[in-house]
């Protein structure tokens, strides 16, 4: 039996997001074509000492142009989840075209998964050998979602926290052992009654 489900997990201010990801896009496209003429001109200058004198900003131009494209990357940033026959693969995409997998959990390798509103996800997110990765840009989860935790033995033990369905939860349950879903987990629609 094969299942295949896949969610996402976007800003809840992603209008806002994807203004400031232009913004900042159309700075360091500036940035990289002035330090571009600074290059050629310092190396039309290349015997000379005023290469040295030119050197310099081109340097700093293309540094500058550098830290505005990781710090673009902040910005419009979403998470997609997908679920494929025993594997949960969970992706962080940037500005909704460019894609980077950021972990692959097989169900075997999952320890505990559970409602981060109950208390045992304190328990683990305070634990020193457990590193927290948090899986949405949201505080709040979206209409119908809420925030789900995986400890996962990846490497290390981590705890992953995403943004999701009950569906999700329930896909993943079909290829688990039982004894991974959390013992005091409450249904998401028993919680809003």
């Amino acid at each position: 039996m094969d299942v295949f489900y896949e969610e996402s997990c976007s800003p809840k201010n992603s209008k806002k997001e994807m203004r400031r990801y232009k913004i900042l896009h159309v700075i360091s496209r500036i940035f990289l074509v002035i330090s571009c003429a600074f290059l050629i001109l310092t190396i039309l200058y290349i015997p000379s000492p005023m290469a040295l004198f030119l050197g310099l900003p081109t340097v700093m131009l293309f540094s500058s142009w550098f830290i505005l494209q990781k710090w673009k990357c902040r910005y419009n940033v979403s998470y997609d989840y997908v679920f494929v026959s025993g594997e949960l693969r969970i992706s962080k995409v940037f500005n909704l075209y460019r894609r980077r997998l950021l972990v692959r959990i097989d169900c075997q390798d999952m320890i505990q998964i559970g409602d981060v509103d109950n208390p045992s996800f304190e328990r683990f997110h305070a634990g020193p050998k457990t590193k927290t990765v948090f899986c949405t840009t949201n505080d709040e989860p979206a209409e119908g979602k809420f925030f789900m935790y995986v400890l996962a033995n990846v490497g290390a033990k981590k705890l992953f926290v995403l943004e999701c369905r009950e569906n999700l939860l329930m896909n993943i349950l079909k290829f688990a052992k039982r004894s991974t879903l959390e013992s005091d987990y409450v249904m998401q629609e028993r919680k809003q009654k």
